[in-house]
């Protein structure tokens, strides 16, 4: 039997259609004996559970095994239980903790069991002559009082955190009682080969109990979180010169070349964009999402990318809500102040007081300007300058053609002429304008912008 077969598993009894309660997975951490005990408390707390509660058995023989043990399994949990603060603090401080976790508690309740277990287990126990590692002396002295035992040959070390174990096996050595209680399993073991009587404070299942259905409360607030929907508006910064002199199909070419480079990004993580003008889109994505786009919300979305792809200054502002609506007023307000700063930070906003500002990450490796000439058809070009130059463009002035007037220019039949249309289209070197409605009645003239700024 594999570690990984404590499976407990309870399915929604019905369904929650106003505010669905995710399902979510909690893993178990701790000596064999004691998740044996876990496991069998949470065989209950999945049984009373309304949703799907999934536990999944971490148990290991010895505590260098509990780091291994838990990333074994920390891309299938939404929260953890440990066994108590010593490998919640090492996990901690050695940052191979990944989701919100608890620990077993270690109070009174746990040192009433190990004493009464003392008093039927170890012949000639003297309770009133004990030491008793990890619990504060509160506790301990709180616990004694409400038995009537004196506590003057009582000795306690409390736990202090991780560097305060190494000192319990001496510290039991050295009193001399006639039960040592420890919380540690080493301890325990290392005690036990010198013959001293030992014994461990294990919590007690109704600690348990408590621990694990703090348990559930934090995975469910994790999915809850990951889940949450958020907004990501992206603003591209009007500036001056020849290309906004060139007319609004200028901007309309670039704002389709912003769709589509947006599309591309979200397209990663599973976001939807909507363009909300030439130069507003809104990108529509999880919590989740958002944390993976921003690396835990230290790089901007999009930002570097977007800038050196299209040679235009971009703003980007990210928003998070309890709804949509309150999602997208974040967004929109982050990217006003995304655009303050000319584009030279995203901002993020949740509703509360904080903000993040969040410096643009490396750009690709092939980012390059929208209007760069090396990526056009080479063919397309020798077609859109050859067509220019009869028509003496002036730079800043469009130029604006037909199948007539480019079959005639480059002396090809129609049908050869709108072919060329085609191509120059395909290779963003021409924009087809609305059709021109026709004083005679007939079928209206298709025409064609040349983009004679690309020639530039």
């Amino acid at each position: 039997m594999t570690d990984e077969t404590h499976r407990v598993e309870a399915q929604p009894t019905e369904p929650v259609p106003a505010e669905r309660v995710p399902s979510v997975t909690v893993g178990l951490f701790g000596p064999r004996r004691l998740v044996k005990t876990m496991a069998e408390v949470a065989q209950e707390v999945a049984e009373r559970s309304a949703h799907g509660v999934r536990f999944l058995s971490g148990a290991y023989d010895d505590q260098s095994e509990a780091e291994e043990r838990y990333l074994r399994l920390r891309d299938r949990i939404d929260s953890a239980v440990f066994p108590g603060p010593w490998v919640f603090d090492l996990a901690t401080t050695g940052h191979w903790l990944t989701v919100p976790s608890t620990h077993l508690p270690l109070t009174g309740a746990a040192l009433y069991a190990a004493l009464l277990r003392a008093s039927l287990t170890i012949e000639n126990v003297d309770l009133t002559r004990v030491s008793i590692d990890s619990l504060s002396q509160a506790d301990v002295a709180e616990a004694y009082a409400e038995i009537g035992l004196d506590t003057a040959h009582v000795y306690d070390l409390p736990y202090e955190g991780p560097e305060s174990v190494a000192k319990f096996a001496a510290f039991h050595r050295q009193k001399h009682a006639t039960v040592a209680l420890t919380t540690i399993l080493s301890v325990e073991r290392e005690l036990r080969t010198e013959g001293v009587p030992v014994l461990r404070i294990a919590p007690t299942r109704s600690s348990v109990r408590d621990a694990l259905e703090t348990a559930v409360l934090l995975g469910q607030g994790t999915r809850m979180g990951a889940h949450q929907l958020a907004m990501i508006a992206v603003q591209v910064i009007p500036t001056g010169g020849s290309r906004a002199e060139s007319g609004d199909y200028w901007q309309q070419e670039l704002a389709l070349s912003t769709h589509q480079k947006l599309l591309s990004e979200a397209r990663q993580v599973g976001a939807s964009v909507t363009r909300r003008s030439d130069t507003l889109f809104l990108v529509t994505t999880t919590h989740g999402a958002l944390v993976r786009l921003t690396e835990q919300f230290t790089t901007a979305p999009f930002l570097g990318a977007l800038t050196a792809q299209l040679g235009v200054p971009v703003a980007v502002g990210a928003g998070t809500g309890q709804t949509a609506r309150a999602a997208e007023a974040n967004a929109l307000m982050a990217v006003e102040e995304s655009v303050a700063t000319g584009g030279k930070v995203a901002v993020y906003l949740d509703g509360g007081s904080d903000r993040l500002d969040l410096e643009p990450g490396p750009a690709t490796a092939n980012a390059a300007p929208v209007d760069s000439t090396p990526q056009i058809d080479q063919r397309a070009l020798e077609i859109v300058t050859s067509i220019a130059s009869a028509m003496s463009a002036t730079p800043g002035r469009q130029v604006v053609v037909d199948v007539e007037s480019v079959a005639a220019i480059m002396q090809v039949t129609q049908r050869t002429g709108r072919r060329m249309l085609k191509e120059l289209v395909e290779a963003g070197l021409a924009w087809p304008l609305p059709p021109a409605r026709s004083t005679g009645g007939g079928r209206p003239r298709q025409q064609f912008r040349l983009l004679t700024e690309k020639l530039d």
